[in-house]
């Protein structure tokens, strides 16, 4: 079903809600289940591979200031259907993914333009404003996992190793898409803020839920879930999960997901790997790896290679402010 259709079934049954409340909970969960691609107890639905997939007039678009703009609109109807029915998990996974997608591709990425020192107090706004997001969209799939596994919540943000164990270990393969968004949104408010008391004190569960993630679907996404890994894993002191050799093995694992195909994963590398290393070369290099990649060549990423590409070509023009000029 294409997204625009997905919209009207959503306003037509937020309709039909209103004169007849005596079914309302079916229309709800009915539309919910088409909405979110899953249904109440958060199962994706199942699917070809020739049916046609709805995110594509996301991911497909080449144009990210039309998504930046329809984006917040979509967001906003899907919140009104979790008002209406907080008890699909399907939806509310949904939700908070959007919330971390929006974080990332309407506030994060604008924010990140805001170059000019006069527009420092905005941009820190715009900061916050990102985290706020990150934030609820992970705390909006983690309360979908708690209301499965009660504790999932506390032991996942704890540090008991026992518990974080235990309750990782209920997690399944349909799991892996909702536990990757969740986390990726946390650690992104993490990059953000790397101080922040209230997150690096459980970045060892987040950890943990993105590895068993890796070990259900290891080539999910072309290897995302991986990058965000390396990431972590050479950000963070040791004594809250940083593994700088975890980390490089985690990277190898997403460039051969990805297979050529994502820019991402060479930014990552230059950022993450490169510039701790002072090895210029090597962070040239991989952002014009980065700026090769033709866009068109997958079209389930052409919006997030269109968008770090013009991440690399930022980091290229200003490569002095991370290398010492002699």
């Amino acid at each position: 079903m294409k997204l625009y259709t997905r919209l009207l079934v959503l306003l037509v049954s937020c309709a039909l809600v209103v004169s007849a409340t005596s079914c309302k909970t079916m229309i709800l969960n009915a539309a919910s289940d088409g909405l979110a691609g899953s249904n109440k107890k958060g199962v994706p639905a199942k699917v070809k591979a020739t049916d046609p997939n709805p995110m594509m007039a996301f991911m497909g678009e080449k144009d990210p200031v039309i998504v930046q703009e329809v984006l917040p609109t979509i967001l906003k109807l899907y919140e009104i259907m979790h008002i209406e029915n907080p008890e699909h998990q399907g939806n509310t996974i949904m939700l908070g993914s959007l919330n971390v997608m929006y974080a990332n591709l309407c506030v994060e990425s604008k924010a990140e333009l805001m170059t000019d020192p006069r527009l420092l107090d905005e941009q820190t706004a715009e900061f916050e404003r990102a985290k706020l997001h990150y934030m609820r969209g992970h705390d909006l799939i983690f309360g979908a996992f708690e209301a499965r596994w009660p504790g999932f919540y506390k032991a996942i943000m704890g540090t008991d190793e026992n518990e974080i164990k235990s309750f990782v270990s209920k997690l399944t393969k349909d799991d892996v898409n909702a536990a990757y968004w969740a986390c990726a949104g946390y650690f992104a408010s993490f990059a953000l803020n790397p101080l922040d008391s209230n997150i690096i004190g459980s970045i060892k569960g987040h950890i943990a839920v993105l590895e068993k993630a890796a070990e259900l679907d290891p080539t999910y996404s072309n290897g995302s879930i991986w990058d965000v890994l390396t990431q972590i894993y050479i950000a963070a002191p040791a004594d809250f999960g940083g593994d700088y050799d975890r980390g490089i093995y985690c990277h190898e694992q997403a460039l051969k997901c990805a297979g050529g195909k994502l820019a991402g994963v060479y930014i990552t590398e230059a950022k993450s790997i490169c510039i701790p290393n002072g090895d210029r070369d090597g962070y040239e290099q991989c952002l014009n790896k980065a700026l090769a990649i033709d866009v068109d060549a997958d079209p389930s990423n052409t919006l997030m290679n269109v968008l770090n590409q013009n991440k690399a070509q930022r980091l290229l023009d200003h490569i002095g402010d991370y290398f010492l000029e002699w």
